[in-house]
């Protein structure tokens, strides 16, 4: 698949989610295959004022493409922090337009420029002259169910110059509940010439094929259906390849948990690498035999050995299929 300037090994992709696709969660996804990972989204005004410091740009051991989101509400900000983000290496851009956060909706930016398509517009025009990369716009189906503008809002991203959209098939009133809305994504594929990624309520491998055949877009991206199977983009992506939902290989929870535990503790403090993994490992354990009872008990230790420990005793023998 083709963005912009980037070349990609197929059409799914990880999405970007806060407080959870750092480096480390990015590596995990990589190890079972994915097309591209993006960054958990970073703020703008806070990339311009600490330009040589931002914790999500670690790649060392990243084998695809990165893909950096930014957010913000002004344009000449948005650009300087494209700039930014290309200087340390970014081979692509995604400015959010889609994030329902009360914190960032506030502030102008995030879903609520679905609200104002005329600064969108002027946001993406100026990172098109500021970085010279591919450049994607991740956007909502509308604001609200009565406000399903994504079709006329993708069109004037597209005349601005973005290279792919990427849309959350759901409004931003109903935030990550109900089903994907795959009338809305074919409305987008239709008004549009650039690719078109579709996104929400992908959980498994029959969803992302529905998304595909019923609405024409060209890709999928995967993003809550990751938490606890970093396997799962892997998944589509083979089945994509096959035309068919294979079953190839056996996966090791334990050895999952594992590796990630150890990007953890190589990237953070120990303290701080629990505190992240806490939340991974509650997903990790969601459907195991008396889950609940392990969550009760990792969420009590702070040694990464301890944790360790328990770790061992409740995923030693548990595997999947992908």
């Amino acid at each position: 698949m083709k963005i912009g300037t980037l070349d990609v090994d197929g059409n799914v992709f990880l999405a970007p989610m806060a407080g959870i696709t750092d480096s480390t969660f990015r590596k995990v996804v990589q190890q079972f295959g994915v097309s591209a990972v993006w960054t958990e989204m970073m703020s703008a005004q806070g990339l311009v004022k600490n330009r040589h410091v931002f914790r999500t740009k670690d790649l060392d051991g990243h084998v695809v493409p990165t893909v950096f989101q930014i957010y913000g509400s002004d344009p000449d900000v948005i650009a300087e922090a494209a700039r930014v983000v290309v200087d340390h290496g970014a081979v692509a851009l995604d400015i959010n337009m889609g994030c329902p956060a009360r914190k960032i909706v506030f502030k102008g930016a995030g879903a609520a420029l679905m609200q104002n398509a005329r600064l969108a517009a002027r946001i993406v025009r100026s990172v098109r002259q500021a970085a010279p990369v591919a450049l994607t716009v991740k956007i909502r189906s509308g604001w609200n169910e009565q406000n399903r503008n994504a079709p006329e809002f993708a069109r004037a991203m597209e005349a601005e110059g973005a290279d792919a959209v990427i849309v959350h098939s759901r409004s931003r009133s109903v935030r990550h509940s109900g089903p994907a809305s795959m009338d809305i994504l074919g409305e987008v594929k239709n008004a549009v010439r650039i690719p078109v990624i579709g996104n929400g309520g992908i959980t498994g491998v029959h969803d992302a094929m529905e998304m595909v055949n019923q609405s024409g877009c060209e890709g999928v991206m995967v993003g809550r259906g990751a938490l606890g199977r970093p396997w799962m983009p892997g998944r589509i992506l083979n089945a994509f390849a096959h035309g068919v939902s294979l079953e190839e290989r056996t996966i090791s929870v334990l050895e999952v948990i594992r590796t990630h535990f150890r990007y953890q503790l190589e990237a953070l403090e120990p303290l701080r690498a629990v505190w992240r993994m806490r939340k991974h490992l509650a997903w990790y354990s969601k459907g195991l035999a008396e889950g609940a009872t392990f969550r009760r008990q990792v969420f009590r230790v702070e040694e990464p050995e301890a944790v360790m420990e328990l770790v061992e005793k409740w995923f030693d023998g548990v595997t999947v299929r992908a």
